[in-house]
This record gives structure tokens, C-alpha cells and sequence, in this order.
């Protein structure tokens, strides 16, 4: 018994990292979506860089940053910076950074090994840098976040950067046309430009919203928690397409590691469809007829009125908290081996 308490601890942990990890997802797409809108919503391209500055900081980790533009010389300056002494700083346009202006995403283990980025080496409290080309039609930016740790950006993070540009990029070269229509003052060309930028936003906001959805149907992980027993966290809305998902994916493994028992978690569940309710029904009757008893733990109040109400309640054994359905599938299945 002390054996199985350890193992019920730890796959409680495991559940609980899963569902860590699933918000950290949520909150990185929330993050993205911030900064489109504050450069679509910003009065000017120069007002969008600079807001871009704080938006971004949550989700790319920096602690400082600057927007550099090109000036004469060949170097580029700091035209707006959150840290005083990055205003000073003037880098050459050498190799490194005319990938990063040609529209390479860099993350800089230390600046001090870059001789490109030796000026930043000076400034204290700077070791690590991640730069962005903010590319428009108008020319090259860059912007540049800096953090007191080297390594401190991960490859997650240039993931990240290089999807935003994506999406943020059109956006930025709306505001330029938008910037060289009021001074043309032409305003029947300014109207039809601000109806065809509306039009790329709320395309890029839809876009968003399809990647959004996408990690939803990606974030039901099905987890083998013990020798016979799966489990599968189920969290945020759950919609018909993550559910077929989640039964393809769950038969899978169900036959790869032959289970017994597999536990549908809905603790981080907020709403569901009535569709996906209904296929739940399948996903029992499926992992039935293949030997494999379905449990249902962590049910909210507002989720099983939902499903009373819509006459789609679970046909099976439900419990509390996945620790109590854990605990009952272990049972099950040392019973069975007697």
C-alpha cells in the first residue's frame, strides 16, 4: 500500500504538471494575440514598435528592451527603450545583425562572444539578447530584448517570436500604408486602405484563433499513469474536434500498452458541446469492446448540469478527484490479476 500511495502521489503530480504545462500553452497564445492587437490598435508604426516593447515582455522573457532603427554610418541606434542605458547603445550593421535585418530571429547565448553585439556587452546587467527584424516597406527594425542570464531564451521562445512575426507583419505594413495615405491626404484611397488593413487583421485575428483551437485539440495528452492504467486530462472547452482527437488517440495507446482501466479527468474542463458529449458515449462503447473500463473524475458543477441538462450524462463509474478514480483503478486492476 505504501508503494501504491507513492505512485498515486506522483501521478497526481505528473496530472497536475500536465495541466501546468496546458495553461502555459493557452497563456503564450493569449500573449501573441495581445501584442497583434496592440500594434493593429497603435496610431502609428513608430507608436506600434514601442508598444510592442511591453507587450511582449511577458511572453518572451525579457527584462529590458529597445527598438533600434538604421541610421547614417551604418549603424543602428535604440529609438525608444524601456532601460536607460540601452538608449546609448549604437550597434554596427555586421554579419549578425544583417541576418537579423534580413529577417532572422536570434537568440543570443552571450553577447559578449558576438562581435556585432560587443556594445551591449558593456552595458551592465546584459548578457543575453533575443532580436526581431520588425520588417515593413519603409525599412528594417529591429527589436531587441536583453536579460541579465545567459542562455535565457530557449528555443521555445524563437518559436514563439518567429509565429508573431508571421501574424504581426502584415499588420505592421498596414499601419505604413496607412501612415502614407494621411500624408498623401487622399482620402477616398486612406478609406478603402483602412477597410482592406480591417480585413487583414481580423484575417490574422481568425488565424490566431484557428492556432488557438489547434492547441486545444493538441493539449488532451494521454498519459500512462500506472502499469495498466491511462489517463487523460481534458481542459479549457471541449469541442467535437478535440474529442475525435482524444479518441484516436486514446484507441492508440489502449492497444499499444494493452490497459485495463482509462480515466477521463475533467477537472480543468470548463464547458462542453453537445456533440463532443455525445461522442464521449463512443469512446467508452470503443475502449469497451476492446477490454478497457472507462472512469470519469473531477466533474464540475457547472459541467455536469450541462450534461443532465442536455441528457448526455457519462455511462460510467464517475469519482470526485482523479486521485479517487486512480485509487479505484488500481484495485480494479490488482484485483484482476488474483
Amino acid at each position: 500500500m505504501a508503494r501504491d500511495d507513492e505512485l498515486l502521489r506522483e501521478t497526481v503530480a505528473h496530472l497536475e504538471q500536465a495541466l501546468h504545462r496546458e495553461r502555459e500553452r493557452r497563456r503564450e497564445a493569449e500573449g501573441l494575440l495581445s501584442g497583434v492587437g496592440t500594434a493593429a490598435t497603435a496610431r502609428s508604426l513608430v507608436d506600434a514598435e514601442e508598444a510592442l516593447l511591453t507587450a511582449l515582455a511577458p511572453v518572451f522573457g525579457y527584462e529590458a528592451g529597445a527598438v533600434l532603427v538604421p541610421e547614417t554610418g551604418g549603424k543602428y541606434r535604440a529609438a525608444t527603450a524601456t532601460h536607460e542605458a540601452l538608449k546609448a547603445v549604437r550597434l554596427a550593421a555586421g554579419g549578425f545583425v544583417q541576418r537579423v535585418e534580413g529577417g532572422e530571429v536570434a537568440a543570443v547565448f552571450d553577447v559578449a562572444r558576438v562581435p556585432d553585439l560587443q556594445p551591449l556587452a558593456a552595458v551592465p546587467g546584459v548578457r543575453a539578447a533575443l532580436m526581431l527584424p520588425l520588417r515593413t516597406s519603409r525599412g528594417a527594425a529591429i527589436l531587441l530584448g536583453v536579460h541579465a542570464r545567459a542562455a535565457a531564451f530557449s528555443p521555445r521562445q524563437v518559436a514563439l517570436a518567429r509565429s508573431f512575426l508571421h501574424t504581426a507583419g502584415p499588420v505592421l505594413e498596414s499601419l505604413v500604408a496607412r501612415e502614407r495615405e494621411h500624408l498623401g491626404s487622399v482620402a477616398a484611397a486612406r478609406a478603402a486602405a483602412l477597410e482592406q488593413s480591417n480585413a487583414e487583421l481580423q484575417q490574422r485575428v481568425d488565424e490566431i484563433e484557428r492556432q488557438r483551437a489547434q492547441i486545444l485539440r493538441l493539449s488532451a495528452p494521454v498519459l500512462r499513469i500506472w502499469r495498466d492504467v491511462l489517463a487523460v486530462p481534458l481542459a479549457g472547452t471541449l469541442e467535437e474536434q478535440q474529442i475525435v482527437h482524444v479518441s484516436e488517440k486514446l484507441l492508440e495507446t489502449i492497444v499499444e500498452t494493452r490497459a485495463r482501466v482509462a480515466i477521463l479527468d475533467m477537472t480543468g474542463l470548463e464547458t462542453i458541446e453537445v456533440t463532443a458529449a455525445e461522442r464521449l458515449h463512443a469512446i467508452f462503447q470503443a475502449a469497451q469492446l476492446l477490454g478497457v473500463q472507462c472512469f470519469v473524475s473531477g466533474v464540475r458543477p457547472a459541467v455536469a448540469d450541462a450534461l443532465v441538462n442536455q441528457g448526455t450524462a457519462p455511462r460510467a463509474e464517475t469519482f470526485a478527484t482523479v486521485a479517487d478514480a486512480l485509487a479505484a483503478a488500481i484495485h480494479r486492476c490488482t484485483s484482476a490479476r488474483r
